[in-house]
């Protein structure tokens, strides 16, 4: 498989690619990782102005997709290690990083990857939450085929078997015995039921913008019409302690349905190939 089919596989997931230099992790354009497109003809777009990244390395920028990776290490750490052993002790089946799509590094470490359905909010994005274990959600991370001077990213397991991400992939990142700052990435999730409780009691002060946003998102999910979406925002907003103001929730509702639509096209175009 050659780079640009790990990248239509990528973007169809509706992952924003970057390219770094050959045999480098960076992109030394301004913006640097988030010079990053959901789509090939962005991309190629970009390329044709950067022509020196065209046989570069591929990595995917998780500060705009819709994906985590818990990252094992097993060069500096044993993250292996530590990590079955949090699963032994969670009683989570240790062989459940085979069930997503997995890529080894070059040192040897895991990669693995996993989807956040539209409307639901990412785990916290959190470095060596066990010991040479992170959950990676707000950064660049490389794969493949990138080459380093180490050797390359490759893939142990098949990417169509990208799954959502488990419940306990949240688990790991909300993990008390860690001793680790956290980013400021948002850390709530909220479940179907929690929407629901949104539509009748309002957005709670302090997330009503997450709120609006993960409510847009699951009803676009569900294939709502688009204006009953706008009206039931504006109805549990009217039922909020504190509503947002009304240009707030028109530019949540906006860039919702604009992720949507763009989500739709891409399935469309691929579908048509």
């Amino acid at each position: 498989m050659n780079r640009w089919e790990h990248v239509r596989q990528y973007q169809q997931a509706d992952a924003y690619v970057f390219m770094a230099l050959p045999n480098q992790k960076f992109n030394a354009v301004k913006g640097g990782f988030n010079n990053s497109f959901n789509n090939r003809d962005d991309l190629q777009s970009w390329l044709n102005i950067y022509p020196e990244y065209y046989k570069g390395n591929v990595g995917i920028d998780l500060s705009k997709s819709n994906l985590v990776v818990v990252d094992i290490d097993k060069h500096e750490q044993n993250g292996m290690a530590s990590i079955l052993s949090w699963f032994k002790t969670h009683q989570i089946a240790p062989d459940t990083l085979q069930d997503t799509y997995v890529e080894q590094t070059p040192t040897g470490g895991l990669h693995a990857f996993y989807l956040i359905p539209s409307g639901q909010d990412k785990p916290k994005h959190v470095i060596n939450v066990i010991k040479g274990v992170d959950v990676l959600s707000n950064t660049a991370v490389m794969t493949a085929p990138s080459v380093m001077k180490d050797g390359e990213y490759r893939q142990i397991t098949p990417f169509d078997q990208i799954q959502e991400a488990p419940e306990w992939v949240y688990q790991l990142a909300n993990y008390q015995g860690s001793t680790n700052t956290p980013s400021n990435q948002k850390t709530t999730r909220y479940s179907n039921k929690d929407r629901w409780l949104m539509v009748k009691n309002g957005f709670e002060t302090g997330q009503r913008n997450d709120q609006a946003m993960s409510l847009a998102g699951y009803l676009f999910a569900l294939d709502v019409e688009p204006q009953s979406i706008y009206d039931i925002l504006q109805i549990t907003n009217a039922r909020s302690s504190e509503p947002l103001p009304s240009h707030e929730l028109d530019s949540v509702y906006m860039s919702a349905r604009k992720r949507e639509e763009r989500k739709r096209m891409r399935i469309n175009s691929y579908g048509r190939d």
